[in-house]
């Protein structure tokens, strides 16, 4: 069935099936540190409570396990379809890379992880299930970047294992720590979880930034790389999402130590909750950079300080007149089978240029329609949403004019160019975006869980747009338009998970949240606005 899909959409599958590896490989890793970390050298001041914890914990280590072993298995299949359309080689040849294999040690340790963590209950053997977190682990570095390299490949496994072991304990440990709260009842109790987990993820924390380091100074090298480069920018948005996450860390540190207030405790609650988003944004954007080829591989096609500054500069107004279609180069009634000319290609850049700014329009005004109405004294501003069918309409009419309904072709006829599939998934996500939030700030929806689907999409909305990528054969310049999107998806996700944190806190932190994430809002606002493209 994969095999059937043009190789552009395979390779964006890939990278979604290698997000979700590593979040769910995570959770293993975490499941990993409770046992070992938590409950097992605290079981005598657990007492009642620990067999419990330590069986919940173990079931979701047996599922995430599980899951481990389908998504390996079906990202083995999505890479052997990549490879053979990539290189035009037959299937049996593909068989034999190395990913394949060390994939198939990965999804056969899980498998052996998820049945002793099922099978067992307070006395699961701790080795077998060490030994098959360590061969995950393994098998993931072997399976990355780090492997491939031909020189110092020591260091860079090195580097990788630590890099991968320190985020997976982290992000992979903060669900465990959540579950051991919601089953301890004292106010002690409470506290030394708390303050466990929170020594825990400081060692695992080092373990990142040592990794993170090494990859930095190995895969990068210079500034130039890390600014003019699609995998420097993309280490970058890890950067900025790993400071809001050591940030939220702080903040739970101070909540662990007023645990003896029960507010403590449940703001250490939220704030977990939007480390856990964060986190797996993170692991996409992760699983993204091992699709793009290093910035040292990269020398001769990295953009310089004034290319970017040229491109990203305000130096006009917003672009609110559109080019007519038949001035475009791409294939419509009006031009198909014409010669691409200079004049064109300037039209298809005008075009692309008056879609970002008026999307730009309507998500500031949003944003600030979203303040007003947090303010109290702007009732009537509560309508906002209704704003995303606008837009979602927009992008589904617009932004792909070879396609249906402005263009020769049909609606599935360009499913297969990942852009154009990526367009319509986001256009599509605008509506049940919009509704959903309009009927909450509307009262027409009054439940939390229907509130949360307006920041869950939001921030997925905002990791796609991190992980999306543009099928141009000019390296610089799909690097030029990425690198204005880097910062849209940074801000849409901390939108989103600030949003959460309004519905889910109380007190200071529900009121901050409410003034932070419509600002992040309208900066995704003022970007677009600003994006050109000439």
């Amino acid at each position: 069935m994969l095999a059937a899909l043009p190789p552009d959409i395979i390779a964006f599958l890939a990278v979604i099936l290698r997000g979700m590896q590593l979040s769910a490989q995570s959770i293993v890793l975490g499941g990993l540190l409770f046992l070992l970390g938590f409950t097992r050298p605290l079981a005598g001041r657990l007492a009642g409570i620990g067999p419990e914890m330590e069986a919940a914990g173990l079931r979701w280590t047996a599922r995430a396990a599980f899951a481990l072993t389908t998504v390996v298995l079906v990202a083995i299949v999505a890479n052997l379809s990549q490879l053979v359309a990539g290189l035009d080689i037959a299937p049996s040849e593909a068989v034999g890379a190395d990913f394949v294999g060390w994939n198939l040690v990965m999804a056969a340790a899980a498998l052996v992880a998820g049945l002793v963590a099922r099978s067992a209950r307070q006395g699961a053997p701790l080795l077998v299930l060490t030994a098959a977190s360590l061969v995950i682990l393994l098998a993931s570095v072997l399976s990355s970047h780090a492997y491939a390299r031909l020189d110092d490949r020591p260091f860079f496994m090195l580097a990788d294992a630590l890099h991968q072991a320190g985020a997976s304990l982290w992000i992979g440990g903060i669900p465990f720590m959540l579950l051991a709260l919601a089953r301890a009842d004292a106010s002690e109790t409470r506290l030394m979880i708390g303050m466990r987990f929170s020594h825990l993820f400081t060692g695992a924390v080092g373990l990142l930034l040592v990794g993170a380091a090494m990859l930095a100074w190995g895969y990068i090298a210079t500034p130039a790389g890390l600014i003019g480069t699609a995998y420097g920018i993309m280490t970058g948005a890890k950067i900025t999402l790993l400071a809001v996450l050591l940030l939220l860390a702080s903040m739970n540190r101070r909540s662990v130590r007023a645990e003896a207030e029960d507010r403590g405790q449940f703001r250490l609650r939220r704030f977990a909750e939007v480390e856990i988003g964060i986190g797996v944004t993170v692991l996409m954007i992760a699983a993204s950079m091992a699709s793009q080829p290093p910035a040292v591989d990269q020398t001769e096609f990295q953009a310089t300080v004034s290319e970017i500054y040229e491109r990203l500069a305000p130096a006009r107004p917003p672009r609110l007149v559109s080019p007519p279609a038949e001035a475009l180069s791409i294939a419509t009634d009006a031009n198909i089978g014409q010669v691409k000319t200079a004049d064109m290609e300037l039209a298809d850049k005008m075009w692309s240029e008056f879609n970002h700014n008026w999307s730009g329009v309507f998500v500031l005004t949003m944003g600030l329609l979203a303040l007003a109405n947090g303010s109290g004294k702007a009732r009537w501003a509560r309508h906002w949403p209704l704003m995303f069918l606008v837009i979602g309409t927009a992008i589904m009419v617009r932004s792909d004019p070879e396609s249906w309904p402005i263009g020769p072709k049909g609606f599935f006829e360009t499913l297969g160019d990942p852009e154009v599939f990526q367009h319509r998934v986001v256009g599509l996500l605008l509506f049940p975006f919009g509704l959903f939030e309009w009927a909450v700030r509307t009262g027409r929806l009054k439940t939390e869980r229907s509130a949360l689907i307006f920041p869950v999409l939001c921030a997925v909305g905002a990791a796609l747009l991190l992980v999306h990528n543009h099928t141009l054969s000019d390296v610089k310049e799909r690097f030029l338009i990425e690198f204005s999107h880097i910062p849209m998806g940074i801000f849409g996700v901390l939108a989103g998970w600030m949003r959460w944190l309004e519905i889910r806190g109380e007190g200071r932190v529900k009121r901050v949240a409410a003034v932070v994430w419509p600002i992040c809002f309208s900066m995704v606002g003022l970007l677009l606005l600003i994006y050109r493209e000439i």
